[in-house]
């Protein structure tokens, strides 16, 4: 379990831990509430899912996700 809520993480931030998820073979939940993360960081986000198959619960309420970036993650979470 990680919390990384309230640290202005943002999109650039957000495309860094889409990274270390993609190789992330031990954590479940993920808290990135209150971040500012937009479409940009939630789609990198979503595309670092398709592939991850341990992270079972990840916090993005409180962000700047609009329809893009809400559709990328829905996306992804249909093949994970």
């Amino acid at each position: 379990s990680l919390s990384l809520s309230y640290n202005g993480i943002r999109d650039a931030g957000a495309a860094a831990i889409a990274e270390a998820l993609r190789g992330n073979g031990v954590l479940t939940t993920l808290n990135l509430r209150y971040n500012g993360i937009g479409d940009e960081g939630a789609a990198a986000i979503g595309e670092a899912l398709r592939g991850n198959e341990v992270l079972t619960e990840l916090r993005l309420d409180v962000n700047g996700i609009g329809d893009e970036g809400a559709k990328a993650l829905a996306s992804a979470l249909r093949v994970n």
